[in-house]
């Protein structure tokens, strides 16, 4: 059975366990126990994860909203764009050395309930272009999200609520499906 390791913010923690269910009997899905933060923040930690976690087959990651993030009001993200793209290419090339037979899918940063998702857009076109330059499929999760942030974004303004995690971890399964 192929081995699926899950990457990324503590929106992968929450469509996680519902992967793991989706897959049940077809993979299996592991991820670190720890909240993958921003890219760097992912790409630092992933030596110390390594170790603890299965050889996998297949890695499905995202990062974005934490780089987007303006925690300490200084008027810029958290990572600036150029930061972003050199975290994510950093992180492709750390994966291939690692783990040179492993399927790599990239996922694109979802909506919040903040109507103004054009840092999100700009950010998910990084994102697409590492994707591109590496040969790297790309899952596109924003869609399912915009437009629909009443129905699926929790009350935390940012979290998803039982049917965004359900709805985003299907199509997180459908494409991890592609390659099993």
């Amino acid at each position: 059975m192929k081995e699926v390791l899950l990457l990324g913010d503590s929106l992968r923690m929450g469509y996680e366990p519902i992967v793991r269910t989706l897959l049940e009997g077809k993979a299996n899905v592991s991820g670190p126990e720890e909240n993958g933060r921003w890219a760097g923040y992912t790409l630092n930690s992933f030596r110390f994860w390594i170790p603890g976690l299965p050889k996998p087959d297949i890695i499905h990651w995202n990062n974005g909203l934490w780089d987007l993030g303006d925690d300490y009001g200084l008027g810029r993200p958290f990572s600036l764009p150029e930061e972003y793209e050199s975290a994510l290419e950093r992180m492709v090339l750390v994966i291939k050395k690692l783990f040179p037979e492993a399927q790599i899918i990239m996922a694109t940063t979802m909506p919040t309930d903040n109507p103004d998702t054009s840092g999100i857009i700009a950010y998910n076109d990084i994102l697409k272009g590492v994707a591109a330059r590496y040969n790297i499929p790309v899952n596109d999760l924003f869609p399912l999200i915009d437009g629909n942030t009443d129905k699926y974004v929790g009350p935390d303004h940012i979290h998803f609520n039982e049917a965004g995690f359900n709805l985003v971890a299907q199509k997180v399964a459908k494409e991890i499906e592609k390659y099993l």
